[in-house]
């Protein structure tokens, strides 16, 4: 098959540049360390829409893809496995299983989640060994996201490497996570590295356009209760009644 399998090849290239340029970005985070919790449930989805530029001899798994769903299939402690079904632009589909610790980061879809109720300097996961060592949440902001205004985590950094005569890398990471559950709402990632008469670059743009759970708890707490107490006094009522 052209596609590669899951989406770890997606971050391989990122691994890379990342590692190569992370001592220019790292003496601006804040290590900070928060405690981990899963923020969704077995059976929680997202879908999203993927545009993408692409240059270079490679194959990008994202290349060719419309969209994509992110379905939740097991959770153990913080362990969270997720299936991947993405849909490509000639029709045809594929379905992948991975897996996401939202604690340390380890796993093949590493930032598609991350721990819920982190804030503004909190670490994203807490392995240096991860695609986001050491690097940490940028702001805690609200942000619409379908015809909802809703609080999330946002990550972004933008770094380049000093002029040399051998290569020039480039990489632009931005990430916006839900705060209540974790679940990544948008992203943007880009890298671009230019050396030895070489050019690659991948852009790609992920936006979510569907989600379940679409709201957070505490929006829906407040009827539940309500419709308890009613039937409560409604079966009070009828037993009076009778």
């Amino acid at each position: 098959m052209k596609h590669l399998k899951n989406i770890q090849g997606f971050t391989c290239r990122v691994f890379l540049t990342l590692f190569a340029i992370l001592p220019l970005a790292s003496s601006l985070c804040i290590h900070v360390y928060a405690q981990r919790a899963v923020g969704v449930q077995v059976g929680d989805w997202a879908e999203y829409t993927v545009t993408g530029a692409f240059q270079g001899n490679f194959t990008d798994p994202f290349e060719n893809v419309a969209s994509m769903r992110v379905t939740v299939v097991n959770i153990v402690d913080t362990n969270v496995t997720v299936e991947a079904h993405m849909y490509f632009e000639n029709g045809s589909d594929t379905v992948e299983l991975g897996w996401i610790d939202v604690d340390t980061g380890n796993g093949t879809h590493q930032g598609w989640l991350i721990a819920a109720n982190l804030n503004e300097g909190d670490r994203i996961y807490s392995s240096n060994q991860t695609m986001f060592s050491e690097l940490t949440i940028n702001e805690t902001i609200t942000r619409e996201y379908l015809g909802s205004t809703v609080e999330v985590n946002h990550f972004i950094i933008n770094v380049t490497t000093p002029p040399n005569p051998f290569y020039n890398m480039s990489l632009l990471m931005d990430w916006y996570w839900y705060r209540d559950s974790g679940i990544v709402a948008e992203m943007r990632m880009y890298t671009l590295m230019e050396g030895m008469g070489n050019t690659t670059m991948v852009d790609v743009n992920v936006n979510v356009f569907d989600i379940i759970p679409e709201f957070p708890i505490f929006t829906y707490l407040p009827f539940f209760i309500i419709t308890t107490i009613a039937l409560v006094v409604l079966a009070k009522f009828k037993i009076k009644l009778s």
